[in-house]
């Protein structure tokens, strides 16, 4: 009984194509901002030094990233998804070092920096 009121569910949801879809209607700054406020706030956090801070924000920037990506054709959009993730995925008992001695991290640092200004509206103190 419950594989079929999975399976009923799922078609339903399927009948609904894009609806739920979370670039429904944004444009592309719309979507950078929302990438980008969660990447700087992730920065911040990575400046307290709370490394699963860091993670958490970056996760919370991977949806805005991909509507992004999705629909932007830049590949700037592209190349900043792809930084958001290297984020996202790092543990973060890695960061310090990562922030150290990673070249995968530095290339991430300069897309992340660069496509998203700080907070504040200063240069921001920090590594990622």
């Amino acid at each position: 009984m419950r594989s079929a009121t999975a399976l009923i569910l799922l078609l339903v949801l399927s009948a609904c194509g894009d609806a739920g879809s979370p670039d429904r209607g944004l444009t592309v700054p719309q979507a950078q901002a929302n990438t980008c406020r969660e990447v700087n706030e992730g920065i911040a956090e990575f400046n307290r030094g709370d490394y699963a801070g860091t993670v958490e924000h970056f996760e919370k920037a991977k949806i805005p990233a991909t509507v992004l990506s999705r629909i932007s054709d830049e590949p700037e959009a592209d190349a900043l998804l792809d930084a958001v993730q290297y984020y996202a995925n790092l543990d973060p008992a890695d960061y310090p070092e990562a922030a150290r001695s990673s070249e995968h991290f530095a290339r991430n640092k300069a897309i992340t920096l660069g496509q998203c200004a700080p907070l504040d509206g200063g240069e921001p103190a920090s590594p990622v």
